[in-house]
């Protein structure tokens, strides 16, 4: 057998081999062995002239980087049950290992990628139901709204999301467009942002939404200036509406599952966090994964919306480290909202919001016993925040944690992290807490140009989404895509980090803070060994190394090769799952209904 081969000895590996019986001399290790070692396999192998071990596929002619510890690259990978046998040149590794072929014609090889924060079940029911996200007007949406109405029985429910909040002034969308295209049914559409709905009357008359309705805790009517909600609902409000919602069956929620994993496999992902999970969720998950249907690893952040008691009662902590697909042994908690509509939590006030700061979700002392409960009981916590101020209170709580019970090793995690204040940036490497961005944020989209810098002001705007400075404290930094929000192209969020400009656009005067950027190697990390390590998945997945699941993924070009602004351009060609292809350019798999565009 022949393992990955170390830099020292990968040159000798491509000079002529010995010949024996006519074929090529197999059984060397060329793994960080001594020369000792290697003598002693060449006498070995001499003697017994082993004969070439059966491998189910051998790929060739690759640009494969392992992102092993001495970050080896080699060109050929042979894998069989499912786990990498070994890495090598081409004459080294199809010398050692028969079986079926396949030259890649110089296309790169990567482990899969790892999504540390996505919603694949949402997005999956988002993309079979009203889905508005691929509409870059408001016209378009009100169009595709309309379309939409018109294929529904009379009467029912009209649901869907992804609408652009920075389209409408102020991020407030009027329940009159939407009563004009839909007048006989109710609507509800979630927001891009996942943090506001846009409804219809009769979506607000079916949940008892008047004028004299006040707002609920930490949620927000809008409302026209008479008075009347206008038909924005942020944060808590929307629960309102949610709670008339006709219930999703468990038929439905298993096809947008398979649908989400479609989406998920065609861009080479084969890890997910799922990042904010119920009972009827996990439920979904678990059964897929009983069917023999799930396409990538799962780790189910579970809703702590029943305080500790309640997400104690859906977590599974002894699930960690087993071979199980799906794991739940993690816990999603929102410390605040979102800077569209200034629910945020921040240590400054908003420009001219009468010194608004936003809001914490939870009160401190509750925060910091939640905290400190779900990390005694092995729990990982994954933690929303978006403000300075919500980064600063989540540290805190989780160093609070740290005090109490020491390293536990769960391995904590804050995602989104828009502004961290940078006295706070080398508490992560000091706490262990991994940064986890939605780097395709890191550039300066409508949304930071148009709603959020009127109300936090340049010097915050130039700060946000400390990617550099954050890796340069000591923090270790992850990647998620927070899908349906955003695109779930890998590809797309890796060039937004190299760059911090806009992957799908020419503008290269717009740079969101060109001190913010960071290498492709770094960037690459995030989205493989790195993620592999915060789902406690290291020793099986993140990089390729003999012993460890066949989860790779193929590129048409090397990523070293290409100028930085086309990376996002990439396609992927191939991802394989435990060694099997779950997806294949060209070739549907997996029941996605169709691929997903390069940026959904």
């Amino acid at each position: 057998m022949v393992a990955a081969a170390s830099p020292s000895l990968q040159e000798s590996l491509t000079r002529p081999l010995i010949l024996c019986g006519g074929s090529l001399l197999c059984g060397i290790r060329a793994r960080a062995v001594t020369t000792a070692l290697a003598l002693a396999a060449l006498t070995l192998s001499l003697a017994g002239c082993e004969k070439a071990e059966p491998a189910d596929l051998v790929l060739v002619n690759a640009a494969i980087y392992t992102l092993d510890d001495a970050d080896s690259r080699a060109t050929a990978i042979a894998l069989r049950d499912g786990r990498i046998l070994a890495t090598g040149s081409d004459a080294v590794i199809t010398a050692a290992y028969s079986g079926p072929v396949r030259d890649l014609g110089g296309q790169m090889v990567l482990p899969g990628f790892h999504d540390a924060h996505a919603h694949p079940i949402g997005g999956g029911l988002q993309r079979r139901r009203c889905d508005l996200a691929p509409h870059e007007s408001v016209d378009a949406i009100v169009a595709a709204v309309a379309r939409c109405a018109a294929a529904l029985p009379p009467g029912a429910w009209l649901q869907g999301g992804g609408w652009d909040l920075s389209l409408f002034p102020e991020a407030r969308a009027d329940k009159a467009l939407l009563d004009a295209v839909a007048p006989d049914r109710p609507v509800f559409l979630r927001g891009a942002d996942g943090h506001s709905a846009w409804v219809n009357s009769m979506a607000l008359a079916a949940a008892g939404i008047t004028a004299d309705t006040p707002n609920p805790p930490l949620g927000i009517i809008e409302r026209d200036a008479a008075g009347e909600p206008l038909g924005t609902l942020r944060e808590s409000a929307q629960a309102l509406v949610e709670a008339v919602l006709p219930p999703t069956t468990p038929a439905e929620l298993e096809a947008a599952a398979l649908a989400g994993l479609g989406v998920a496999n065609a861009f080479g992902i084969t890890s997910i966090i799922d990042a904010s999970v119920d009972a009827p969720l996990l439920a979904t998950w678990r059964a897929l994964e009983a069917n023999g249907r799930l396409t990538a690893r799962i780790v189910a952040s579970v809703s702590t919306e029943g305080g500790l008691e309640g997400a104690l009662a859906l977590a599974d902590p002894s699930s960690r480290g087993s071979a199980a697909l799906v794991r739940a042994d993690a816990a999603k908690i929102f410390l605040d909202g979102v800077l569209e509509g200034e629910t945020a939590a921040l240590l400054q006030p908003y420009l001219g919001r009468d010194g608004a700061r936003g809001a914490l979700l939870r009160p401190f002392p509750e925060l910091e016993a939640l905290v400190v409960g779900l990390d005694a009981a092995g729990l990982q916590i994954h933690m929303h925040a978006i403000g300075d101020a919500a980064a600063r209170e989540g540290l805190d709580a989780l160093e609070a944690a740290r005090l109490a019970h020491g390293d536990r090793g769960n391995r904590h995690h804050i995602s989104h992290l828009q502004l961290v204040h940078p006295d706070d940036y080398a508490r992560f490497g000091a706490l262990d807490v991994a940064a986890n961005f939605q780097a395709l944020w890191a550039f300066p989209d409508k949304y930071i140009r148009d709603v959020n810098l009127p109300v936090v002001g340049a010097e915050r705007v130039a700060r946000m989404y400390p990617l550099r400075s954050i890796e340069a404290a000591g923090g270790t930094l992850v990647f998620g895509s927070d899908w349906f929000v955003s695109s779930m192209n890998p590809l797309l969020a890796i060039e937004t980090a190299v760059t911090r400009q806009n992957p799908l656009e020419d503008a290269e005067d717009q740079v969101l803070n060109e001190a913010e950027r960071i290498s492709l190697r770094a960037a690459l990390l995030g989205f493989t060994r790195h993620g592999a390590r915060l789902m406690h998945q290291e020793g099986l997945t993140g990089s390729l190394e003999p012993g460890k699941a066949a989860d790779l993924v193929v590129l048409e070009r090397d990523l070293f090769a290409v100028p930085a602004r086309e990376i996002g351009a990439v396609p992927v060609t191939l991802t394989l799952f435990n060694g099997a292809i779950v997806y294949e350019r060209g070739a549907p798999v997996n029941g996605a209904p169709t691929h997903p565009t390069a940026t959904e």
